[in-house]
């Protein structure tokens, strides 16, 4: 392996884990805290951070500070580091300034700071991002829009340099000088950024938090999280951080502690326009990077519109809901709603399609009028037709079954229903499954 392809490799794989999350989506940035770019003897003994959840498809981040300096007035550089996008068809920004944060202001001790923009080196240390400040070269380091060089970049948040036949990831940099005075220094800080998406998720807000151990005290001495949203609107956040306390929020009765299959631990709120969901501990030391997302666990998730089985509960009255996750000694499930089906006298039970469980519409998503054969196979007659009526109810079907094709449609399955009063088949891609019918 030559040392072009031996670096290439290296990057690849750092780039591959950090996209993994995000296949077909697009990343725009994620938040930070505020960081020294060396090292101090000044500490964080506060900070509120607050995120509201835009109907803009931004998120706003309003952060109070309060840092301790037990020394002597001194002057610190203090930056803010914010990851490039990717799948986002943004050219790199020569001036150093993020494509996607907007309104970035930063007020210490009632006086607001000028800032400065510059491309820096971003590594990852065991997953954790670790950020080299000295701005690099942009007439050496280039982009995958600025070509000019003989190799393929793995992706936007990537330059290369030619000269030194190398690679690195990159991020953006706000940096500005902080006089720090003895004692309480109170810092204030606010931007906005576009909130990322993917298939999986109709948004997610990543914020990084582990840079706050990069002061003196190593941990923020008295934290407060503040979750707001200015429309109703559910949200995630994995809470293996967030132990130590309970959360408390204005949205009664709308917080909700879930377990899934893989053992992660999230809480799960439903919010109303003003309403907040709050965390607050001290001596918070991060370990992880923190991100606020909105799963898509119903057919808008292109992820479930091949599945053919899915759990469902069944309580002691025999009423069916989809399973998503364990709350307590309760379920959380979906029928047309999220809610909780208690334990005592529920069960879960596995339903497939080539079981003959389930219901079957139309993938209205792809197609608006699909044939029903006689057969497994396109060989076969038509014997009725399903269309879609925009602004009406799909027709249900029962699922009686998902079987293989015949002739030359054996490369595929079909599934089995029955349409005015006859058996019959379509191509299992026309149609989409689901344990339960909730229409």
């Amino acid at each position: 392996m030559t040392k072009r392809q031996f670096l290439f490799a290296c990057v690849l794989m750092v780039w591959s884990l950090l996209t993994a999350s995000a296949n077909d989506g697009v990343y725009f940035t994620s938040g930070n805290f505020l960081v020294p770019t060396q090292e101090t003897d000044i500490s964080v003994s506060k900070e509120i951070l607050t995120i509201t959840i835009g109907k803009d498809n931004y998120a706003r981040v309003d952060v109070y500070y309060e840092f301790t300096n037990s020394g002597a007035p001194k002057t610190v550089t203090m930056a803010f580091e914010a990851d490039a996008p990717y799948n986002s068809g943004e050219q790199l920004d020569l001036n150093g300034a993020h494509p996607f944060i907007h309104d970035f202001t930063v007020n210490m001790n009632g006086n607001t700071l000028r800032y400065d923009n510059a491309i820096v080196a971003l590594f990852y240390n065991e997953g954790k991002p670790d950020v080299d400040f000295t701005p690099l070269d942009l007439t050496q380091w280039k982009g995958e829009r600025e070509g000019g060089y003989d190799v393929e970049l793995p992706g936007e948040n990537i330059l290369y340099n030619a000269r030194l036949d190398s690679m690195v990831n990159f991020a953006y940099a706000y940096y500005f000088k902080a006089k720090f005075l003895s004692g309480r220094n109170i810092v204030r800080h606010s931007y906005r950024y576009c909130m990322n998406y993917n298939v999986g998720e109709r948004f997610s807000i990543p914020y990084w938090l582990t840079p706050a151990t990069r002061w003196a005290n190593r941990q923020i001495d008295d934290f407060t999280l503040n979750i707001t949203t200015d429309e109703q609107t559910e949200f995630c956040l994995p809470n293996s951080m967030f132990r130590a306390e309970p959360f408390k929020s204005t949205c009664d009765g709308t917080l909700f502690q879930l377990t899934t299959d893989y053992g992660e631990d999230m809480l799960f709120a439903i919010a109303a326009p003003g309403d907040t969901v709050s965390w607050h501990a001290r001596n918070f030391r991060p370990t992880a990077e923190m991100c606020i997302a909105a799963p898509i666990w119903d057919r808008q998730n292109v992820m479930y519109r091949c599945q053919t089985e899915a759990k469902v509960v069944i309580d002691s009255e025999g009423r069916e809901s989809r399973y998503i996750a364990d709350c307590g000694d309760s379920y959380f499930v979906d029928v047309q709603a999220y809610g909780l089906v208690k334990k005592k006298g529920s069960r879960v039970v596995e339903y497939s399609a080539e079981k003959g469980q389930g219901c079957l519409v139309l993938n209205s998503y792809e197609y608006q009028c699909v044939n029903v054969r006689q057969r497994p196979t396109s060989e076969s007659p038509v014997i009725g037709q399903i269309s879609d009526r925009p602004g009406e109810m799909p027709d249900v079907f029962p699922c009686l079954g998902l079987v293989n094709g015949e002739g030359k449609s054996r490369d595929w399955q079909w599934f089995k229903l029955k349409i005015d009063g006859k058996i019959g088949y379509v191509k299992q891609g026309l149609m989409l499954w689901d344990a339960i019918d909730s229409y």
